[in-house]
């Protein structure tokens, strides 16, 4: 295991022993020390944002168990979602103490689960979009989750549809949200074309089929952006 996660072996060690209680202590103890030396400086960091995050939720119950609790599901986590970085034999030893606890197994298979459910998406999804009831432009999703931009949006009714033929989303889209002077009048017209670097703020976000689409309006000087984000069921960026 690198240095920068050096203390989840350790955790997951004591998390085995009898005497979880003062295992942890000890453990602690024996992270705090590594820390301080070189090397170990950014895994001591890491490690106590791991433990700010856990004593926050243990502090609902103030319980020892509680913080056990919290630890062994943050490896649950990354045992997962295949973000773990010990070694084989230290991940076998993980695997170990999760399923000692029926609560601990339940939630790692749930979580496996549904890891397996959200990486079925179905892949080469096509998008039709429409203006004034008329064919304007077809996009097309290779992969998912990802993010399409359609240029030269001027005002009008758009329909925006699966190819299959559900509707996602039909609205207007007027001048003060595609052009860059009416949207915001006063700043300087450069933004607009991005020569900064600084991408600007949308002036329209709708969000459809909970989360699973997210459609984001631009301003620019003649005309306008659709960037259009297909996301997996139940996560939304």
């Amino acid at each position: 295991m690198s240095n920068e996660l050096y203390f989840i072996s350790i955790i997951a060690k004591a998390l085995g022993q009898k005497d979880t209680e003062q295992s942890l202590k000890q453990a602690f103890e024996e992270i705090k020390s590594l820390g301080t030396k070189p090397g170990y400086e950014q895994g001591f960091e890491q490690f106590q944002q791991f433990m700010n995050t856990i004593n926050e939720q243990s502090k609902k119950k103030g319980t020892d168990d509680q913080l056990k609790t919290e630890i062994a599901k943050q490896l649950i986590i990354e045992l997962a979602t295949d973000t773990f970085e010990g070694s084989e034999e230290e991940k076998r030893k993980v695997l170990r103490i999760i399923k000692s606890n029926p609560l601990w197994q339940k939630e790692y298979d749930q979580l496996i689960a549904e890891i397996e459910e959200l990486s079925q998406v179905p892949e080469g999804v096509e998008i039709l979009i429409s203006r004034d009831n008329k064919p304007f432009e077809s996009i097309t999703f290779a992969m998912v989750p990802g993010t399409k931009g359609i240029d030269r949006i001027t005002a009008g009714i758009y329909k925006i549809v699966f190819a299959a033929g559900e509707v996602i989303w039909e609205g207007e889209l007027t001048e003060q949200e595609l052009l860059w002077g009416k949207a915001y009048p006063g700043r300087p017209v450069r933004l607009a074309a991005d020569t900064t670097g600084e991408k600007s703020e949308p002036t329209k976000e709708i969000t459809v089929l909970s989360g699973r689409i997210i459609i984001r309006v631009f301003p620019s000087i003649e005309s306008g952006r659709i960037e259009i984000t297909m996301n997996v069921p139940g996560d939304s960026k």
